[in-house]
């Protein structure tokens, strides 16, 4: 069952209620960053006993819609939006404010992000997704229950899907200023019949977007998206494909796992070093889907990890993590293998199959 909404920008002050313990705290930080099915199980476990499988398969909170010209949501489950009514005088009305928090915070972050990227949920284009941080959008979408540490951990677990079926996590329209300038690099080398240079680049940069970079920003933007230099692609050489939209790169280390999503998808995890591969050198050292990235990844950081090989090449060595939201996510792995296959030569160092 989904229900159509125009979400407003305003929580009410008066409608949140967590002043209180240092316990009713960490257990609302725990409420917010619950993924969706794992949430909604916990609401129906509190109202009526017992969870309810149809929160099992919530792989969205809304999917992205326009209706009379306008951008809608069609919310995939109303226990997501629901305000439920508090009873002062029963033992979980603490617990039922922090349900009605987080779904007014939802409501409230979503809709902000809805119409500040506007023109990205339009056309679904990365490079139409404006640079935005966590202290910007406080400043244009002030909330008075809302910080910056309740809202970093709602953007983990509220994806939206697009107008075309894409799954996309709120944290991926988070983006610097250099990830900005990323993507509108990758969409002029994708677009462009010949192959560029990085002062090329620089040039059409000026004269095209009035932006103004030194080619060592360019270079380092390339690499941000994985992007072959001039001579690789030059060759004809290939890398993941020009509908691939990864998340920002994530160092594996404590404490950063919360930054990772816990829906499914695909993984790259790469190391600070380049290794030599048959055609070209690449930092890349495994390709993997799951679905659940961040419970995957976790197993990494554990003593019982069952890639050897994996485990020799990080050893003592800084690994990251970008992914890549999707359902099909097997099919999307065989395919990520596949390019890198026909680019450097071979599978990543760690995969044993695919390709």
């Amino acid at each position: 069952m989904t229900i159509t909404i125009l979400l407003s920008h305003h929580l009410k002050k008066n409608s949140s209620p967590l002043h209180g313990s240092m316990i009713a705290k960490i257990t609302l930080s725990k409420i917010l960053k619950m993924p969706l099915e794992k949430y909604v199980r916990y609401i129906e476990r509190k109202f009526n006993g017992s969870e309810d499988n149809q929160g099992k398969h919530l792989s969205f909170y809304a999917k992205v819609i326009t209706k009379n010209g306008d951008l809608r949501l069609e919310i995939a489950d109303q226990r997501l939006l629901k305000r439920y009514p508090i009873n002062e005088t029963n033992r979980n009305a603490v617990i039922v404010k922090m349900i009605n928090t987080r779904n007014e915070l939802s409501e409230h972050i979503v809709g902000g992000i809805l119409k500040f990227q506007k023109k990205f949920w339009e056309s679904g284009k990365e490079a139409d997704i404006k640079p935005l941080t966590f202290k910007r959008f406080l400043s244009l979408f002030p909330c008075h229950w809302l910080d910056r540490s309740r809202l970093s951990r709602l953007v983990s677990v509220l994806p939206l899907q697009t107008q075309d079926g894409k799954i996309v996590s709120l944290r991926e329209l988070f983006i610097t200023r250099k990830r900005f300038f990323a993507t509108v690099i990758k969409k002029m080398i994708d677009e462009s019949d010949e192959a560029l240079t990085d002062k090329d680049i620089q040039t059409i940069l000026r004269k095209r977007y009035d932006i103004h970079l030194s080619v060592r920003v360019i270079c380092n933007c390339r690499k941000l998206l994985s992007i072959p230099d001039y001579k690789s692609r030059l060759v004809g050489t290939r890398y993941y494909g020009k509908d691939i939209r990864f998340s920002d790169y994530v160092k594996l280390s404590k404490g950063q796992y919360n930054r990772i999503h816990s829906e499914g998808g695909v993984y790259e995890l790469s190391s600070a070093n380049r290794i030599q591969y048959a055609n070209h050198r690449s930092d890349v050292l495994y390709i993997g889907s799951s679905k659940n990235i961040r419970k995957r990844l976790l197993s990494y950081s554990g003593s019982n990890g069952k890639n050897a090989c994996l485990k020799r090449l990080t050893n003592g060595s800084d690994i990251y993590v970008r992914y890549c939201l999707t359902e099909d996510y097997v099919q999307l792995e065989k395919q990520l293998l596949k390019h890198f296959k026909v680019t450097y030569g071979e599978l990543p160092k760690t995969n044993k199959l695919g390709g």
